[in-house]
């Protein structure tokens, strides 16, 4: 069997994504995928196919190796066990998508001021007012326009800005997570679990937002749509991913039968 075979290819995956999982739990999802594997791998030979078409396909179907790792995780009734340590790296995950998501809608803010206008991103609802220096001060980059219109102008600018600069920030996080050492795993859809509640609850503030910004006018409802359009989306990727079902170590001897 040579090294670089398919299943070989998926067993070194499946232990190098196993990470700080208990040793004798590991050897026993190993040994189980392998001896698995193989027999699957025998019975497509058989068939006809080719010894790597045979063990591609039997890897195939398997299924992916993140899915077989996740039986490895422990319970959520050991939270309490697991040291501190193993929640750095994944908070600090969290963080650089969250801020990448920030500069993501920031983007989409320049997408909708460009589009409909710098009211519709940062215009001021009815009843903000500015005194005439504030006024001279905002108009001053922007001969022509009148004080709302210069004041959604600028902050239109801020808008995008600061949001943007937030993406670079996760940008710097995400490279630090990288770097950030692997500790003892959490339980399997817990991180993606967190995420998606998080970005399902800005999903929903800057919804209510937007929408109380549409019932009085218009103005400034793309700074909040821009966000809403960004987090609804990750809500459901995250979602989707804490409710995958891993496959339990002990199921892996059910599929030989």
């Amino acid at each position: 069997m040579s090294a670089d075979s398919p299943i070989e290819a998926y067993l070194d995956e499946l232990l190098a994504g196993a990470g700080g999982a208990e040793p004798r739990a590991v050897r026993r999802l190993l040994a189980e995928t392998e001896a698995h594997l193989r027999e699957s791998a025998s019975r497509l030979r058989a068939q006809g196919l080719d010894p790597e078409d045979a063990e591609r396909e039997a890897v195939k179907r398997f299924g992916p190796v993140g899915t077989v790792t996740a039986a490895l995780r422990p319970p959520l009734s050991a939270l309490g066990r697991i040291p501190l340590r193993a929640f750095v790296r994944p908070v600090v995950g969290l963080a650089a998508i969250g801020a990448l998501a920030v500069g993501l809608s920031g983007a989409v803010s320049e997408l909708f001021g460009r589009l409909w206008g710098a009211g519709f991103v940062s215009g001021d609802l009815p009843g903000i007012a500015y005194t005439a220096a504030r006024c001279a001060v905002l108009q001053a980059p922007y001969p022509g326009l009148d004080c709302s219109q210069a004041a959604a102008e600028h902050h239109w600018g801020e808008v995008v800005e600061y949001r943007v600069l937030a993406g670079i920030v996760g940008l710097l996080l995400l490279v630090v997570w990288r770097l950030l050492p692997r500790e003892a795993p959490l339980p399997a859809g817990l991180v993606p679990a967190l995420a998606a509640a998080a970005f399902l609850l800005g999903a929903a503030a800057t919804g209510l937002q937007a929408a109380n910004a549409a019932v009085q006018g218009g103005q400034g409802t793309g700074a909040w749509l821009s966000g809403a359009v960004v987090a609804l989306p990750l809500a459901v990727v995250f979602a989707v991913v804490a409710l995958r079902r891993p496959v339990p170590v002990r199921s892996v001897r059910a599929q030989r039968r």
